[in-house]
């Protein structure tokens, strides 16, 4: 189930994402810039993924996250699909 937060910031990129380029009057980007976000978002799934992981595993094993722990995931997973959506717009402005 996705927290507030999360979809909140989902909706926030989205709205970011819909402006004109003009807008946003971003230089054109280079297949250097699509590399480094394409890295960048690779690195951010990793690490939601190895937190989720311990999450899971803190679950299977009787434990009860705290509201901490499920913050930290959930920012994770907005820091995931915000890298993601920063590495969509870059390599596609190439």
């Amino acid at each position: 189930m996705m927290s507030i937060r999360t979809l909140a910031a989902a909706a926030c990129a989205a709205t970011v994402l819909g402006l004109p380029a003009a807008a946003t009057a971003a230089p054109l980007a280079t297949p250097a810039d699509c590399d480094a976000a394409q890295a960048a978002a690779d690195r951010a799934e990793s690490e939601f993924e190895a937190m989720k992981s311990e999450y899971l595993a803190q679950i299977a094993d009787g434990g009860h996250p705290d509201a901490s722990q499920r913050q930290a995931l959930a920012d994770a997973d907005v820091a995931r699909a915000t890298a993601r959506a920063e590495a969509e717009r870059i390599c596609n402005a190439v």
